[in-house]
């Protein structure tokens, strides 16, 4: 018989060379970073909050007839000092409440038992019989941040000093200073800083409107 024969593989059926790879994909892009963490407050805004019935005010000092005495009645914040206020519009609004314990204030682990006043006093105004708190004054600069806030007078005003007062018209309280010095001033009392450094407020439902700076030159 003939030698076995097998016939030739067709082109289409031969070896062909291997596909190349198919190119990497693209790298993925990272995560986006998370937002940063919000800052927490400074120790200053945290002495100056104060709830919205308070109407704070930063940079401020309103005027009105003293119904304590500040430099030695001080609290922690600024609502603690409204607090107080309200306190005192309670209790000392009553006919005969001369002499009525009002608040027992505790500070650096001193209780103090407060009393409404039977007069207030004010460099505008003179004496006059007390009426019920409805402005109040806070220092809010913190010991690490030289703990004084700077006023037109001969005393050295401290971090924490709340002074109660009263004025006609708390809806627009009378401000003998706010928002920032004039340079004026400034270059006449050296020592002033830049901005008001006390904050207040006034019991009046809903917004107040500042009436000033009336300033003390």
């Amino acid at each position: 018989p003939p030698p076995s024969w097998t016939p030739p593989r067709p082109a289409s059926a031969r070896l062909r060379p291997p596909s190349p790879p198919p190119p990497p994909s693209p790298p993925r892009p990272p995560p986006p970073s998370p937002p940063p963490a919000p800052r927490p407050p400074s120790e200053l805004a945290l002495r100056s909050a104060a709830d919205p019935s308070c109407n704070p005010t930063p940079h401020a000092g309103f005027s009105g007839g003293s119904l304590n005495w500040g430099m030695s009645f001080h609290v922690g914040t600024a609502q603690e000092c409204c607090d107080a206020c309200k306190a005192h519009a309670r209790v000392c609004g009553a006919p005969g409440a001369g002499g009525r314990v009002y608040l027992n204030r505790s500070w650096e682990g001193k209780v103090s038992a407060e009393r409404c006043a039977k007069t207030m006093t004010s460099n505008e105004l003179g004496t006059h019989a007390a009426q019920a708190c409805n402005v109040f004054v806070f220092c809010p600069t913190p010991p690490s941040a030289g703990g004084l806030c700077w006023s037109n007078d001969v005393w050295n005003h401290s971090s924490g000093e709340c002074w109660l007062k009263s004025q006609a018209a708390p809806q627009r309280p009378h401000a003998g200073a706010f928002g920032a010095y004039p340079d004026a001033y400034r270059k006449k009392h050296r020592t002033a800083p830049e901005k008001v450094q006390w904050m207040s407020g006034a019991l009046h439902p809903g917004p107040v409107t500042v009436d000033g700076p009336h300033w003390h030159w």
